[in-house]
């Protein structure tokens, strides 16, 4: 193994799925969302090994959205992280070797949550956490892999919102060291297509929301009370460095449609 990998996290995800000692039972959690998880089902959602324990509101908006759509859909009660913190020291190194052997182990733990996905049936996974979406793309080039807005846009129909919303996509430029695979972004766009009477003040992204000067360009560029992020890394920033007079609401987009179909 490379000095640069981390050795207990690697085997800290093969047992128990995350990278983290403090992670919750996700089967707990889920329980008391009513969250449906290790069922048949034609799509398996990968949620993210965090996401749950950080923003479960949003996942069961999430789930609401799916549910009131129609599609046939499961959670996993374990689930393995891509391995995406593995890369820092690579990353910061620029070490080809070590990347090299980063993507051989995510290969490995996404691979275990594709053979869950398989055993239940599913022909689909559906990816809400970002920085999974290019280490599985680049993993399984073969395998049916979208990122949650797909799926989104697939069921939203006949919504209205007369407003105007602040967008931040994010820059993805952590993403494209884990793997030069492009981030979709057109099925937001297809979302908000379908959304009549919306009006959309877009957000560049120069420079990474977690550096100062993004931070600022994100915040300063804010013109309405109401804004919508697909990175749960922007949105977070956000959430945590919006000033509190400028009294925006902050939501995912999950959550922006569940309000429009008034959940």
């Amino acid at each position: 193994m490379h000095t640069l990998i981390n050795e207990q996290m690697v085997e800290h995800i093969r047992s128990n799925g995350h990278v983290l000692e403090d992670q919750p039972n996700r089967a707990e959690i889920m329980d008391s969302l009513g969250l449906p998880y290790d069922r048949q089902a034609q799509n398996v959602v990968i949620m993210g090994c965090q996401n749950l324990k950080l923003m479960p509101s949003v996942i069961r908006k999430f789930a609401c959205v799916l549910e009131r759509g129609g599609m046939d859909f499961t959670f996993l009660s374990k689930e393995y992280c891509c391995g995406n913190y593995l890369y820092r020291p690579a990353i910061k190194a620029k070490d080809d070797e070590a990347m090299a052997q980063c993507r051989t182990y995510s290969k490995e733990f996404a691979g275990l949550n594709i053979e869950q996905m398989k055993k239940l049936g599913a022909r689909r996974l559906i990816l809400f956490c970002s920085p999974c979406y290019p280490i599985y793309k680049y993993a399984f080039p073969e395998e049916d892999i979208v990122f949650y807005p797909q799926a989104l846009a697939e069921l939203v129909s006949d919504l209205q919102w007369p407003h105007e919303i602040d967008y931040y996509a994010g820059c993805y430029k952590l993403h494209q060291n884990f793997a030069k695979v492009p981030m979709d972004l057109q099925s937001t766009n297809a979302v908000f297509r379908k959304i009549e009477g919306l009006s959309i003040n877009r957000i560049g992204a120069p420079a990474c929301c977690y550096k100062p000067d993004g931070l600022a360009h994100m915040i300063n560029h804010v013109k309405t009370d109401c804004m919508v992020h697909i990175c749960t890394g922007c949105y977070f920033q956000a959430v945590f460095n919006m000033p509190k007079e400028k009294q925006v609401k902050i939501l995912m987009l999950p959550e922006f449609i569940d309000m429009i179909q008034g959940g």
